[in-house]
């Protein structure tokens, strides 16, 4: 049986993941979706619900066929897309088809693009496959509000949010509530604070016009980040005088002990969300009131590890191989 892992294969924490497998002594092998069409392909037939991967002779120690149910378990770590600009073999069949604009170009980018990513699905909803994590965990990442919303459901606090592009009710929101910040509704960028100034009504016109926004009343407090893998949870708390720690080249995450009951709330949101693990982030206020604001389905942690000496990556391993 393998494990596979997707995402960069030159990545430090694949690099480590890799080697902690392999001193297991389990045959790991790295897929990145880069490659997926030019380094790699993918065959699957229906009608007995079995797949392969074909890899080049050359690439790692493997066969050249890996059976889809020879695989126990895949480490999720990071969907790249396909590399559509390369050059692909082209018989165009008459002498208009040779000449294309470029907006031709870009089209035939995108649809190719869209016939690699479904033919990618035939694996990455795979059942029989242990995904950690599935595609469908990943991809309630990418709706935070969902998240925000399966979270509540579970019993966790979350902070009042608007989410939207109507910049009407935005500005109504934004002017009940004395603190507020915006960040994307899917991620990518950090948060930032609304300047609530006499201009604010066209800011957000403007703004809304380009994007969604997610907007949230400010939670003063600690940033804590619990990393849930199965049925345990570890705990840092991450101090920083920036809005988000993530800008703050100082903020250094020492170990902290969370309440019992904040971490059974945490383990039911990570299978709510249908995750094996993830890194669950929250706001600790004075008062000792955790506000949930996200979890991350494929989080970094080499830093967090190295700095507190947490064995994330034992536990992480155990996940895979059980």
């Amino acid at each position: 049986m393998y494990v596979g892992l997707i995402g960069d294969e030159y990545d430090p924490q694949m690099v480590h993941m890799v080697s902690a497998l392999e001193s297991t002594n389990v045959t790991a092998f790295v897929a990145n979706t880069a490659y997926f069409g030019s380094g790699w392909t993918i065959s699957f037939d229906p009608d007995s619900n079995e797949g392969f991967l074909h890899f080049p002779p050359s690439q790692q120690r493997l066969p050249t066929r890996v059976m889809f149910s020879d695989i126990k378990s895949v480490y999720w770590h990071q969907y790249i897309p396909t590399d559509t600009a390369a050059p692909r073999q082209v018989n165009p069949s008459s002498k208009a088809e040779s000449v294309t604009s470029s907006q031709t170009s870009v089209s035939q980018r995108m649809w190719i693009e869209q016939e690699l990513s479904s033919t990618l699905l035939c694996w990455f909803t795979y059942g029989a496959t242990k995904w950690v994590n599935s595609i469908d965990a990943v991809r309630s990442h990418q709706c935070k509000p969902m998240q925000l919303s399966v979270a509540s459901q579970q019993g966790a606090n979350i902070p009042y949010s608007f989410v939207g592009n109507a910049p009407e009710a935005a500005a109504q929101f934004c002017s009940n509530m004395p603190e507020v910040v915006y960040k994307p509704v899917r991620g990518g960028k950090v948060a930032q604070y609304v300047n609530k100034t006499e201009h604010l009504r066209p800011l957000l016109t403007t703004l809304l016009s380009q994007r969604p926004v997610t907007f949230q009343k400010y939670i003063s407090g600690t940033n804590i980040r619990s990393y849930v893998l199965g049925k345990e949870v570890v705990s840092v708390l991450i101090d920083s005088v920036e809005l988000d720690y993530r800008n703050d080249i100082d903020a250094t995450p020492v170990i902290t002990i969370i309440p019992q009951d904040v971490k059974r709330l945490a383990i039911r949101i990570c299978a709510a969300l249908g995750m094996h693990w993830c890194a669950i982030d929250w706001r600790k206020t004075d008062k000792n009131t955790y506000y949930f604001l996200e979890a991350n389905p494929s989080p970094f942690f080499l830093k967090v590890e190295r700095d507190t000496g947490l064995d994330i990556t034992g536990r992480l391993i155990s996940l895979l191989q059980n």
